[in-house]
Order: C-alpha cells, then sequence, then structure tokens
C-alpha cells in the first residue's frame, strides 16, 4: 500500500521517522508523504496515497481520524505514545510490528466520532469529553509538569497527580440532558465516553464501545469518591484487573449545562462563566485498520 504517514516523535518512547520507515517499507508498503499532525485533508491526500497512518499518541491519532472523518481512505495506527487508549480501544494490546504486518489482510470498521459544540466553537473527538476530575488534572499538569523517565513511570506519576486532584476537588452542580432526559446534581466527574479509558488509561466504562452509535455517559457525585480514590489507589499499587464501579447511561445527544472547564480529548476548553457544551455522536465516521 502506498502510505502516508502522520508522525509525532515527541511521543512516548520517542520513536525514530527512519525506524516507522524502516517498519513499513520492509513489510512491503512505500511511504509517499510524512506529515505532522497540523496536516490538512487536501495537503495529505493525493491520487497517491491508500491509507493514512498515525504514529504516535492519542493526540496524533486523534487528529489523523478528525482529518479522515467523512472520507473514504482509511486510518491505521502506530501506538508509540503514552496512554494509548485510542489504540487499546481498537486494536488491544497489538505491537506496531504485528498491524503493520497485518495492513494487506486487516478488517476495515467504522468507528464512531463524538462532536462537540461550545462557546468557542466545534470541534470532532475520540475519546472523550467531561467536567470535573479529568480537566482539572489536565490543567494541574499544566501548571507542574509531570515527572516520569518512561512510559511506566509516567503513566504512575499521572495517577499520582490525579489522586492528590481528586483529595481537593468540590463537588459542582450540572444538569446533564441526555437524548432529552435531564438530570441535574452535584458532581465531582463527568464524562461522556467514545472509548473507555481517558487520561493515564483510566478505564471509566468497560462498556464504552466505538462501533455502537452511543456514548457511555459516567458520572460520580460525592458518594462515588471513595471508589474514585481505590481505583487510583489500586492502579497506582499495580493492581490492574481491577473495576471501576460508576454509573453510567447510554445517550447520543448529551447536553452539559454549567461552568467550569470542559476536556475535549487531551484539550481543556476554559471557562469561568455558566454555559453548556453539547455533545453528539457522528456514527461510523472513519475507517480503521483493524487486525
Amino acid at each position: 500500500m502506498r502510505v502516508s504517514l502522520f508522525h509525532n516523535q515527541k511521543a512516548g518512547d520517542s520513536t525514530s521517522l527512519s525506524w516507522i520507515r524502516e517498519l513499513i517499507e520492509t513489510s512491503g508498503h512505500e511511504l509517499v508523504r510524512v506529515f505532522d499532525r497540523e496536516a490538512a485533508f487536501g495537503e495529505l491526500v493525493d491520487q497517491r496515497t491508500e491509507l493514512v497512518a498515525a504514529a504516535g499518541g492519542d493526540g496524533t491519532v486523534a487528529a489523523a481520524a478528525r482529518l479522515l472523518a467523512g472520507h473514504k481512505i482509511p486510518l491505521a495506527i502506530l501506538p508509540l505514545g503514552t496512554a494509548n487508549n485510542i489504540a487499546k480501544a481498537l486494536l488491544g494490546e497489538a505491537t506496531s510490528e504485528q498491524l503493520v504486518s497485518c495492513w494487506n489482510t486487516a478488517h476495515r470498521r467504522r468507528i464512531d466520532l463524538g462532536v462537540a459544540h461550545h462557546h468557542r466553537g466545534e470541534h470532532r473527538f475520540v475519546e472523550a469529553v467531561g467536567v470535573g476530575l479529568v480537566p482539572a488534572s489536565i490543567v494541574s499538569t499544566r501548571f507542574e509538569p509531570l515527572g516520569g523517565a518512561d512510559v511506566t513511570s509516567s503513566i504512575s506519576s499521572a495517577l499520582e497527580r490525579y489522586l492528590d486532584v481528586l483529595s481537593r476537588l468540590e463537588p459542582r452542580r450540572w444538569t446533564l440532558r441526555l437524548d432529552g432526559e435531564e438530570i441535574t446534581a452535584d458532581f465531582i466527574a463527568v464524562e461522556v465516553l467514545n472509548t473507555r479509558s481517558v487520561g493515564p488509561n483510566l478505564v471509566l466504562s468497560q462498556d464504552a464501545d466505538p462501533y455502537d452509535g452511543y456514548f457511555s455517559v459516567v458520572t460520580a457525585a460525592e458518594e462515588q469518591r471513595d471508589e474514585l480514590r481505590r481505583y487510583l489507589q489500586d492502579r497506582i499499587d499495580g493492581r490492574d484487573n481491577i473495576n471501576l464501579a460508576l454509573p453510567v447511561r447510554r445517550a447520543q445527544h448529551v447536553d452539559i449545562i454549567g461552568r467550569g472547564d470542559t476536556h475535549i480529548d487531551d484539550e481543556v476548553v476554559r471557562s469561568a462563566i455558566p454555559g453548556t457544551v453539547s455533545i453528539r455522536i457522528e456514527a461510523a465516521a472513519v475507517e480503521v485498520l483493524v487486525c
């Protein structure tokens, strides 16, 4: 196949472009173009491109998916980031070598994207939109960057930061509209999930499915604080096969009404005034190679 490559060399273990090129070409494919995540669709795709490969972390994969939404060219993922939430949701634990070797025979499946409309505009997302714990933790890392010399220690450092933020987080009043049904309560976290995990591999809903045309909407109020604390501490202590029991609802259209910061994938939209974030599903938006 003739491949155009999205590549973020700063992601995860900083895998070099030369290594990726060799992997692609020794597997019988042709690398025709290389771009960073700021490319435009018209620049990325020409008559030579049969496949777009995203090599990097969740930000790089999401950027490629947004670019390809509504188009016929498929997306392949090379998970080279720290968390790799999107790759794990779609591809499990397969390595880059295993994934490239199966490109010619891989299934082609169409995944859903989400579309979030807020006071600064409209953005597609792959993982999740949420308020409370996740955006507060992301903002905290901007003021005080995380430690960690490798992927494992970076994840552990992020989990410790989430636990610290949770210990200080005050509930906030939000109104949710889930396909027209309205819920008002004081929450410490609300997550509208397209994939099952966010941030440092926080698996918030095992049932979240990017193929089913629905969001999984996870909420945590004060009575779920201890459950979140237990989950984060277990992860920090190295216990991986643990479940997080939070309320989950399914919906295709969600409005989050209230005041506070919102994260859209790994970006945070800051807001100090009340407003509405309107979120809808864009079913079967992007074709992905799945081995």
